[in-house]
């Protein structure tokens, strides 16, 4: 009777350290990804372009959750004003002086990555133009007339488009990649399956106006920004987490007028 006290003794402290052991992993990984999610990767664009979308495109970057900061447009003068985040997300801004373009170039070059969506640049000086394309790979070439279904090129190298919830109907245009530097990772399903999608190893360029109804689905746009961001983050692993040299400072609202500089607040969510 004894040996068998003893043996319930042993599995009752057993169970117990079992019990306070699972917790403890429990309570560490449900801090560890809200402490890590608070932090945001991301900057959004706002300019007079989107001005009209910015509320279709804040409620999608809410479905898509996640953190951002507000970068505006008309505040950019160097470099560093395009933040410190890893990647910059540019909706629907079809006009971009040459300052910002060359701003955002050298912006680039320190580490930064570009997702782009729309005829971005497209009302800009041929100079901008030009530039635009030599870093988005490749350039808006023309609308389409209907609704086209949007699927997956055949290039090897896209695998990260190989996914569920990244093909449905959009409205978009025709992305014209560049032969050097532009790889297709989405096509139309039209005629010579044009390419809707292109991407380079520091941007991807959208090739419909992100945030919009007419365009596409709240689903299909949360998706493929979230698995554009999660593929510039997995192929730059071994990249600082910041661009060196840039602003830290992170509005999550827009302006009241695109005059005045963006004050600094602390990071939340949208």
């Amino acid at each position: 009777m004894k040996n068998q006290n003893n043996y319930n003794k042993k599995i009752r402290k057993t169970g117990f350290f079992i019990f306070t052991f699972k917790l403890l992993i429990f309570n560490l990984f449900s801090i560890l990804p809200a402490t890590a999610a608070e932090e945001p990767i991301l900057s959004v664009v706002q300019s007079q372009d989107n001005t009209q979308q910015w509320t279709g495109i804040t409620k999608r970057l809410q479905t898509t959750g996640v953190n951002y900061c507000v970068v505006e447009l008309a505040d950019i003068r160097s470099a560093a004003d395009w933040g410190d985040r890893r990647i910059l997300f540019m909706p629907n801004v079809e006009t971009l002086t040459p300052t910002q373009a060359i701003a955002l170039e050298e912006w680039m070059s320190k580490g930064g990555i570009l997702i782009a969506s729309g005829p971005v640049g497209s009302l800009s000086t041929p100079g901008v133009r030009q530039l635009m394309r030599s870093l988005l790979g490749s350039y808006w070439g023309f609308s389409l007339n209907d609704t086209q279904q949007i699927k997956p090129s055949k290039d090897r190298m896209q695998e990260w488009t190989n996914q569920n919830g990244l093909f449905g109907k959009i409205h978009g245009g025709v992305v014209i990649p560049n032969d050097l530097t532009g790889q297709t990772a989405a096509v139309w399903n039209s005629k010579d399956n044009p390419a809707a999608v292109v991407t380079t190893d520091r941007s991807t360029f959208l090739g419909w106006r992100w945030g919009t109804d007419v365009a596409s689905t709240a689903e299909l746009d949360s998706a493929w920004l979230k698995a554009a961001i999660t593929h510039h983050l997995a192929s730059r692993a071994e990249r600082k987490n910041k661009v060196e040299g840039a602003s830290s400072n992170c509005s999550t609202s827009v302006a009241t007028t695109s005059s005045s500089p963006s004050s600094p607040s602390s990071p939340s969510s949208p």
